[in-house]
């Protein structure tokens, strides 16, 4: 009788786990002696299994933008803005025109 295809699946998944786990060793061994030439030249670096700590990657520090009436201009948006936005938009901060709300990608709420 011929080998069904669901055990098929399940020999080459354990074959692939077998085969997973002897590169991983092996990749293992090669970081593991780096890292411990990196040490022997001065440098402290350490192989850690995981997620790093700290912030995780693509975020950034800052303020978040709440919904509020723009102290210049006198009204909300969307998306919303505040006094940081007139950075520059002339020497004396004042009220976003039509067109310029238009060009910045804003609406007024």
């Amino acid at each position: 009788m011929a080998e069904s295809p669901v055990n098929r699946i399940k020999e080459l998944d354990k074959e692939r786990a077998k085969l997973l786990d002897s590169a991983k060793k092996e990749a293992l061994t090669r970081a593991e002696g780096a890292v411990a030439e990196l040490n022997a030249l001065g440098f402290e670096y350490r192989l850690v299994n995981g997620v790093a700590r700290g912030r995780p990657a693509g975020t950034r520090g800052g303020r978040k933008m709440r919904a509020k009436v723009c102290p210049l201009c006198k009204f909300e948006t969307k998306p919303p803005h505040d006094r940081r936005a007139h950075r520059f938009s002339s020497a004396k901060r004042r009220p976003f025109t039509a067109a310029e709300l238009k060009e910045k990608g804003y609406a007024r709420v």
